[in-house]
């Protein structure tokens, strides 16, 4: 008997891979698209076929099988978003190997954490992600071996280019065959305490998003429409982005890094059809008078994800860029991509959109019990999904992994929202105290463990301010030692030494007499967002 108030995605039409890998697949579609343009880099012109993508895969494969590199191993790629990007990722899907995306610009602690969660054998770097890489690779125990994946005129370490120069690719090439439970990528995700949590995807998780994405949007299958590819690959969204469209055949122009009139020049130019934004995007381009300067005609499609996107902006952007509506998705690194979309026909303004194919929805009672029942339309509680998309767990943390998949497969978001009549989502606030600064994740309690070692700091908390344009700026409550006389200036300084720049305390630093906090220890944070609203 079907239980009240669950909710399910539509379930027919999804198309099955039986007995297929991630790899298999991948080198079906890039033979299939072969003479189609892939990928342009924007900033230089260049273009790259899907025939030189599966060549230049084919062949690392090859190397990196020679050297060693076996089924289960992993792989690191570290790099601003770039052509080479998918070479290693593909020749990683083939073998078997998972493939552990990292920011480039994470600070050296952060960037040797998250490389002792998974020590990886091989780190493929780009000149950004290099610098950091050298300063850390001292200190990586297991000796990974570092590849430029990008051209240098740096000889420190080998370039993949030069690798794979003269090898050749044999008929017999075939991609490895894995189980479903394999585990194929493993992002970073803060998750609601410390520092990263690697997130399994899995060889299922994936082919569930590429299955999901064939159903919801059809009209971009097998296309060589034209994507802008500008969100970092290293997130998972856009890592899975990027798996779907060489899947589809779509054409991704590339660019590595945001700014104001390159992006839309390249919009102009390119005539980009479909675009994948942030909210902090989106803001740019209802509000900035540049936007008005390019033809931006040819969109046909934006979709907005990674942090609350408001009505008021939606609107704005779809009426500016003479649109019918801007789609929104939402999704989790812990659901591999969106468990929920705009469908195609219709979109609400101020809604995530409905449940993608293949996935269930409930919203429970906060703080409720084993015993709680499902709530129904507009009823608020927490987001719980199950499905083919949702992680196998946290890699090596099994007591996260227990605190956010239950005993029967749901998925604790961590986020609230409630439903309506129509099946339609809204995400009103988030039980977890993550603050989201541009669509990045800042966790709270890692800033506050890092303040904690500043010469002169007591006590500390950090809390997200509303803004605008960023989302929620992290702001900190300082208790001082006694007989301290530590500055603002020296609190920003120290941080700013030791974290990446979107963790930056860029709402201002705030010092008190103590921090509330429950009986328990934990900080009362909705105290601390009061005191600063009246302070307002």
């Amino acid at each position: 008997m079907q239980q009240k108030n669950i909710l399910h995605g539509p379930a027919d039409k999804i198309p099955q891979f039986k007995n297929v890998s991630i790899g298999q697949l991948l080198l079906n579609q890039l033979s299939i698209h072969r003479s189609w343009v892939a990928q342009v880099d924007a900033h230089t012109g260049k273009e790259q076929t899907f025939k030189e993508i599966l060549d230049d895969s084919r062949k690392l494969a090859i190397v990196l099988d020679k050297q060693g590199l076996k089924k289960n191993d992993c792989i690191a790629i570290c790099s601003e978003n770039n052509a080479e990007f998918c070479i290693p990722m593909c020749a990683a899907f083939y073998l078997g190997v998972t493939v552990s995306p990292l920011n480039p610009l994470y600070s050296e602690r952060e960037l040797k954490y998250a490389l002792n969660i998974t020590k990886p054998k091989y780190i493929f770097v780009s000149k950004v992600g290099a610098m950091n890489m050298l300063k850390v690779y001292p200190e990586l125990l297991w000796s990974p071996k570092l590849i430029m994946l990008t051209e240098s005129h740096d000889n420190k370490f080998p370039c993949m280019k030069n690798l794979i120069v003269d090898i050749i690719v044999g008929s017999n090439f075939h991609a490895c065959p894995v189980d479903n439970d394999h585990v194929a990528v493993i992002p970073y995700s803060s998750g609601t305490t410390g520092l990263p949590k690697g997130v399994m995807l899995t060889n299922k998780n994936l082919l569930a998003v590429i299955r999901c994405l064939a159903v919801s949007t059809p009209e971009i299958l097998n296309t060589n429409v034209i994507t802008l590819a500008l969100l970092p690959f290293f997130h998972a969204y856009s890592f899975s982005v990027l798996l779907v469209r060489l899947a589809f055949g779509n054409k991704s122009v590339i660019l590595s890094r945001f700014e104001e009139a390159i992006f839309l020049r390249t919009i102009e130019k390119y005539r980009i059809e479909y675009v994948t934004l942030v909210p902090p995007l989106m803001i740019f381009l209802a509000k900035h008078p540049i936007v008005d300067k390019y033809d931006l005609s040819s969109v046909k499609d934006i979709w907005c994800g990674a942090a609350h996107l408001s009505e008021n902006i939606a609107k704005v952007v779809a009426k500016r860029l003479n649109m019918r509506n801007i789609k929104q998705g939402y999704g989790l690194t812990e659901t591999t991509l969106a468990v929920l979309i705009s469908p195609n026909n219709s979109a609400k303004y101020g809604s995530v959109g409905i449940l993608v194919p293949g996935i269930s929805a409930k919203v429970m009672p906060i703080n409720g019990n084993e015993s709680s029942k499902p709530l129904g339309p507009h009823e608020i509680g927490e987001l719980y999904f199950k499905g083919d998309v949702i992680m196998k767990g946290y890699y090596n943390d099994e007591k996260a992994t227990k605190a956010t998949i239950d005993k029967d497969g749901w998925l604790h978001s961590g986020d609230i929202g409630y439903y309506d009549e129509q099946h339609y989502f809204y995400v009103v606030d988030r039980l977890k105290e993550l603050i989201k600064y541009k669509g990045y994740q800042v966790p709270p309690a890692e800033l506050e463990a890092l303040l904690l070692t500043c010469p002169g700091v007591k006590d500390a908390a950090v809390i997200g301010i509303p803004h605008e344009e960023a989302g929620e700026l992290p702001a900190a409550f300082i208790v001082k030692q006694d007989g301290s006389d530590i500055t603002t200036e020296d609190i920003v300084k120290f941080v700013n030494e030791r974290a990446s720049s979107h963790k930056r305390l860029r709402g201002g630093i705030k010092f008190v007499d103590s921090i509330p906090k429950t009986a328990s220890g934990k900080i009362l944070r909705r105290s601390l967002r009061d005191t600063f609203k009246s302070k307002l």
